[in-house]
């Protein structure tokens, strides 16, 4: 959505001709001219596979039915086979309104789904498997501006961090203000 303030006219067009969710931009220009949008794509279940990068002054191309870079979009983070994700959020390189808006980093959970533990177990004369999945999650950190198929960091977590699960980013500074109060 576009909010003209002087003439009061709301107006929206559409990003993508395929379904993407959770759009995160930069904090710091919140109330601004926005340029850049990060959404996730998701697949026919609902779990995030890739995070998309919107230019907001482009726009869409055309015809296209399936989410790929060109026209507004600028870049895409495919997860990986097997893998599934949270929404992103952007955490600036340098907090303030003085760098350049999509200079920073998103960072979002992931589960791979992948990893699976076969267990067989023995109950008199039946026998019975059980898989389990992998019960940990990673925090994965990409370049926001470059939008690389090559992470920043992954960082393993020892547990599991389940699908839905929001989060957000305040700096050393906001935290010290908090304390204050």
């Amino acid at each position: 959505m576009r909010f003209n303030m002087e003439s009061g006219i709301a107006s929206q067009k559409k990003l993508s001709e395929s379904a993407v969710d959770f759009p995160k931009v930069n904090q710091f220009y919140t109330g601004r001219k926005q340029r850049y949008v990060y959404a996730t794509k998701l697949d026919n279940i609902g779990k995030v596979t890739a995070i998309v990068k919107f230019d907001l002054h482009a726009e869409p191309e055309t015809g296209k039915t399936k989410i790929e870079t060109g026209g507004n979009i600028q870049g895409i983070y495919e997860l990986g086979l097997g893998i599934f994700g949270s929404e992103a959020i952007f955490v600036p390189n340098q907090p303030g309104r003085d760098s350049e808006e999509d200079d920073g980093y998103l960072i979002f959970f992931t589960h791979d789904e992948s990893k699976r533990y076969l267990y067989s177990f023995y109950f008199s004369r039946y026998e019975i498997y059980v898989i389990f999945v992998c019960r940990k999650s990673s925090v994965t950190i990409i370049d926001a501006k470059t939008m690389s198929p090559n992470p920043v960091a992954v960082i393993p977590l020892p547990h599991r961090v389940p699908y839905g699960f929001h989060a957000f980013f305040v700096t050393e500074e906001q935290i010290q203000e908090q304390s204050k109060l």
